[in-house]
């Protein structure tokens, strides 16, 4: 490392945190965060921020009390500014990322302070060369712009030149305070590796000292072992690399006891975490302004769900595992069980553009070629396509993996699709998830669930292939190219269905977090000119434009809970385990007339926490 560390006499942090609520339940481990992170950054082992360069805000009332102290500090540092909150945090209806007060209130937008206040603070004020903010809130990674999103002023903090960004969560999931713990999960963490450095691994010598990217990827992996929230990062001018702080473990040895320790980071396992995690304080409060609204998105609102076939029977036939839609019509459409017996429902939808009405009017059993019943974990059938002549439909399955043309009068299987060698090692939970075909039935897509171990992740975010067939609907079809999909952080690929522009689909993408419940995001992509990627080996080094462009259309998760009841805890009760989604016909009347109804469902498991449920939306799609 050539570049130099941060000059404490040229620098400043400013170190804010609400833990005593007047309205809002109280976090304690806060006001040891504050305590504990100022005197990692003091102490000269680390990094040796002299004390009048160091400013606590504790409990701040009014925006001015929480912003003025960064402006000030950000007059004195040339060098490094630090900036970090912890405390409550919510997003309004519009998706912006709020900071709480100390008198903030729940469901009130007036009483709290955006962060692009915080932001715009940092863009006028601060002329140091290197920015560091950290977030230690709900729904923190907000403050972080995805990828391949259109910049927004909300994004733009983590694109000043010289500043990174680390937040304790992504953008869809709660922060955790454990109560029985000294200081907030994501904090503990990132004050334990700065007390303790990191030692060299497998013989490696200690790095002499510690780079953002560095503690990231420490706090980030001892979270995912505890299956805590994942924390997010952007970096805007490589000041990941740069050394920041002393490796402690350079100067000491190590301490040779069991990793048990009071305070921030006792060591619990798995099983206790997870019990333990119905006695935390999320570090969120639901937002909006109290009006009712079917809003979900600027381009999305909900027309309503319904519960009607949750548990139900059909013909003695147990409803449950519902993984997929394919529309038959504008109204009526296909749903197959991901269950080791797979039976495709014919259903009626409802009046479109109304609440879906689901209604089951006949069934059949999929069967081999020869009409005898599948076997345990033979078939697994996580996606379906109706071809264009409405006699056959294509079904991908995580089992094997495998892609197979049913007859849908008998059920019958009538051909297997190849399968390229690459997407036999997927793991069988992990396999073909998402299908759809082009609006011609030409070009055929079938996408993993999660990447193969080759392609991995960055930064949370899978790097996942989709298998590409060319073809005639009915007839034969062959995998020509695959095309590389990256999802937000810490989701899956759940569903792919066709706008019926070209090579444009609308992408599922769903995730799921102990204690905190599902998370929906459903966006608009583009295949059209990606390049062929099944010559690389790996994705992990593969350049941004290699990836499909997205556009978000809609959070499922900032629409309005309407009354739904949930079975496990959720952000939103509305939310549950989304896999299936089928794009209907532009609506003619109504206030919503000229969108198009979205219809989605959650696939149960057959389990007693899990709800079967039917969901419509009316969407602008581009």
């Amino acid at each position: 490392m050539t570049e130099a560390l941060p000059d404490p006499g040229a620098s400043a942090a400013v170190f804010i945190g609400v833990s005593a609520y007047r309205h809002m339940p109280k976090l304690p481990t806060v006001a040891n965060n504050l305590t504990r992170f100022r005197e990692a950054l003091s102490d000269r082992r680390i990094l040796g921020l002299p004390k009048d360069r160091c400013v606590t805000v504790a409990d701040p009332t009014t925006s001015a009390e929480l912003i003025d102290p960064v402006i000030d500090a950000a007059g004195l540092a040339r060098d490094t500014l630090i900036v970090y909150y912890a405390g409550h945090g919510f997003v309004d209806r519009h998706g912006a990322l709020h900071l709480t007060l100390a008198g903030s209130k729940h469901g009130k937008r007036h009483t709290a302070v955006p962060y692009e206040w915080l932001r715009e603070a940092l863009l006028e004020h601060s002329r140091a060369r290197r920015r560091v903010v950290i977030l230690d809130c709900c729904y923190s990674g907000r403050a972080i712009d995805d990828m391949s999103a259109p910049e927004t002023p909300l994004s733009t903090a983590a694109g000043v030149r010289g500043t990174y960004v680390l937040t304790s969560s992504a953008e869809n999931v709660k922060a955790l305070a454990p109560r029985d713990e000294e200081c907030t999960a994501f904090t503990g963490e990132l004050v334990h590796i700065l007390h303790h450095g990191v030692p060299g691994e497998n013989g490696q010598e200690r790095e002499p000292c510690l780079t953002l990217d560095m503690i990231y990827d420490q706090v980030r992996d001892s979270l995912r072992d505890k299956r805590r929230p994942v924390p997010q990062v952007q970096d805007r001018g490589r000041l990941g690399p740069l050394p920041f702080v002393h490796n402690v473990a350079v100067q000491a040895p190590p301490d040779p006891g069991p990793r048990h320790r009071k305070g921030c980071l006792a060591a619990v396992a798995v099983g206790a975490v997870l019990a333990a995690l119905g006695a935390t304080v999320p570090l969120w409060w639901p937002g909006g302004d109290g009006a009712s609204s079917d809003v979900c998105s600027s381009r999305a609102s909900l027309l309503g769900f319904s519960d009607r076939l949750d548990k139900a029977k059909f013909q003695k036939q147990d409803v449950y595992g519902l993984s997929s839609l394919a529309l038959t019509g504008p109204s009526t459409a296909l749903s197959l069980t991901d269950s080791s017996r797979p039976v495709l429902f014919r259903l009626s939808l409802g009046t479109p553009g109304q609440p879906p009405e689901p209604r089951i009017t006949a069934m059949t059993r999929l069967r081999r070629e020869d009409g005898s019943a599948y076997g345990n974990e033979e078939l697994d059938g996580e996606a379906l396509v109706l071809e264009k002549d409405g006699r056959t439909a294509l079904v991908a399955s995580e089992a094997g993996p495998s892609i197979g043309r049913f007859d849908l009068t008998t059920g019958r299987l009538t051909a297997d699709l190849p399968v390229p060698e690459r997407f036999e090692t997927a793991r069988t939970s992990e396999a073909f998830e998402a299908m759809a075909l082009s609006p011609d039935g030409r070009r055929l897509y079938v996408g993993l669930q999660s990447p193969l171990s080759a392609d991995g992740t960055r930064q949370g975010r899978n790097r996942i292939r989709i298998l590409r067939y060319t073809g005639q609907p009915g007839g034969r079809y062959v995998a020509d190219g695959e095309v590389a999909y990256e999802t937000a952080s810490g989701l899956e690929l759940a569903d792919l269905v066709a706008t019926g522009r070209g090579e444009r689909f609308l992408a599922l993408e769903r995730g799921f977090t102990e204690g905190q419940g599902n998370s929906i995001h459903i966006h608009e992509v583009s295949f059209a000119g990606l390049p062929d990627v099944s010559g690389m080996p790996s994705l992990q080094s593969a350049p941004s434009s290699a990836f499909a462009t997205k556009r978000l259309l809609v959070d499922v998760g900032r629409c309005p809970p309407s009354g739904a009841e949930q079975k496990q805890p959720q952000a939103n009760p509305l939310l549950d385990n989304i896999e299936g989604m089928a794009l209907g016909p532009r609506l003619t009347e109504g206030r919503h007339q000229g969108r198009r109804a979205l219809y989605l469902v959650s696939d149960d498991n057959g389990e007693s926490t899990q709800t079967t449920r039917f969901y419509a939306l009316a969407v602008d799609v581009s």
